[in-house]
């Protein structure tokens, strides 16, 4: 009898060639296909892992572990919101010039502990941070983040972007529910 294969693999030579040059020769063929094979489906048992790799289940666990004891790999459970017709949306924010360093590492922490937050980025450039909302729908969203961001005086201007449509969300495609 034939091993069923996952049915939306699309794995081939460029693909794994593309992980191992960017990881700067971390990982070999096997670690990026460990990482493709969970990447579509995080709950594959070691020996299904190691069916779909190639490898002994011992040699597929020991892999995965290493991978995750050096922090390269780390296998999560995401709510994907778009299934509960939630809404969610990006707030970028610029602080101001003369907003002190502790404040924005108290306004980041307070993010970061926020329920509502599921993902907060810093970057370079015109804006200085992205804080990630989602709540039941758009109306309650706005007044989230509304109640955030009200009354800080560090922040010179904000950019808030409601996400309507999210067609890809890692290798899954996606469509959003709202009415």
């Amino acid at each position: 009898m034939k091993k069923k294969r996952l049915d939306n693999r699309k794995w081939n030579k460029k693909e794994i060639e593309f992980w191992k040059q960017i990881s700067k020769g971390e990982l070999d063929d096997i670690d990026v296909m460990i990482y493709l094979a969970l990447r579509e489906n995080g709950r594959l048992p070691d020996t299904e892992l190691a069916r779909i790799v190639g490898v002994s289940a011992p040699t597929a666990r020991r892999r995965r572990i290493a991978l995750q004891e050096k922090g390269y790999l780390q296998v999560i459970g995401l709510l994907i919101f778009e299934e509960f017709g939630l809404a969610s949306a990006d707030v970028i924010i610029k602080f101001k010039e003369n907003a002190k360093k502790e404040e924005i590492e108290s306004f980041i922490q307070e993010a970061i502990d926020n329920p509502k937050v599921f993902e907060v980025d810093e970057y370079i450039g015109e804006y200085d941070i992205v804080i990630k909302f989602f709540d039941k729908d758009f109306k309650e969203l706005r007044k989230t983040i509304e109640n955030f961001i009200a009354g800080r005086e560090i922040i010179q201007k904000t950019l808030i972007l409601p996400a309507v449509s999210s067609p890809k969300l890692f290798t899954k495609p996606m469509t959003y529910r709202h009415g």
